[in-house]
């Protein structure tokens, strides 16, 4: 079964540049660009799940519960939409338009009890969560300061912020963490002074190496570094959903520290199996600020 796979592989990174000459300037261009990739066989395409398929095990996915390849999700899904035979099957707006429903609202604090939090809104993927959450939530004069290894989004997302000051820590160091918070205070009177608020980025569980962040550790540092309560916690909980905690509610909650985080993001495209996520959040201020419109 892998070899087929292998050869489907190795003829994708066969460089097509030289072969495109008699195509539009526009399809020449990109198939140039496309061979950068596979000149280091880094070239990535679209190929059938095998192991939905034929006897292939699963060690791929993120199903991780078999919620998506058990049925169970389907039939739950198909019994709900029967309680709400009214329920429209998309917006038809944005939310802050005409697209905002009351099952909308019903099940964002569902959810928000579920984990402990003041309230919740749904966004459509972890990427948007990321890019939203750092583009509306850091002020001008506010500082980022993240773990190295949190996820690509939440770097296209940082490059979004109106914060100019953005500081990496190395990975899951509690006194890397330290030394760069200090940097931080050091180097922005404002924070310095307590008017403006440093946003730490991390996540729960790594999806490269499956490591915990120390976030106890973590939240206890920046109380001791920052008693006015200015440094603010951003936990992505993506690969913790489902998983850890009581109930799958993710690390935050196995730790009980949920009043000491800001902001969390789950999301449904892992053990969830299914599509979208969620921002519990520590306040009706930052929802507010998350729906806002862009002008």
């Amino acid at each position: 079964m892998a070899a087929p796979m292998l050869a489907d592989w190795m003829r994708n990174q066969k460089l097509k540049g030289p072969a495109a000459k008699g195509a539009t300037t526009f399809d020449r261009n990109l198939e140039e660009a496309l061979d950068v990739r596979r000149r280091d066989h880094a070239l990535y395409t679209l190929k059938k799940n095998l192991w939905r398929e034929g006897t292939a095990i699963d060690f791929s996915s993120s199903d991780a519960l078999s919620l998506g390849a058990s049925g169970l999700l389907r039939k739950e899904f198909n019994k709900e939409l029967e309680c709400y035979p009214d329920l429209p099957p998309g917006p038809s707006s944005s939310r802050i338009m005409d697209g905002n429903y009351e099952y909308l609202e019903m099940v964002e604090e569902e959810i928000a009890r579920f984990h402990d939090s003041d309230t919740a809104l749904f966004v459509n993927s972890g990427y948007d969560a990321n890019v939203a959450v750092f583009s509306a939530i850091p002020r001008p004069g506010d500082a980022i300061l993240y773990d190295e290894l949190v996820h690509a989004s939440a770097h296209d997302g940082i490059q979004q912020s109106q914060t100019t000051c953005r500081l990496s820590f190395r990975h899951n160091d509690v006194e890397a963490f330290r030394d760069s918070l200090e940097t931080v205070i050091h180097s922005q009177p404002l924070i310095r002074q307590g008017k403006r608020s440093v946003i730490v980025a991390v996540e729960s569980v790594y999806s490269m190496d499956a490591d915990f962040c120390p976030l106890q550790e973590l939240i206890d540092a920046a109380r001791e570094i920052m008693p006015t309560g200015n440094a603010q916690f951003y936990v992505d909980e993506a690969h913790a959903t489902g998983v850890i905690g009581p109930h799958g509610r993710g690390l935050v909650c196995k730790l009980g520290v949920q009043k000491e985080v800001a902001i969390r993001l789950h999301t449904f495209g892992k053990a969830l199996a299914s599509s979208g996520g969620i921002l519990p959040v520590a306040s009706l201020s930052i929802a507010s600020r998350l729906t806002r419109p862009k002008l």
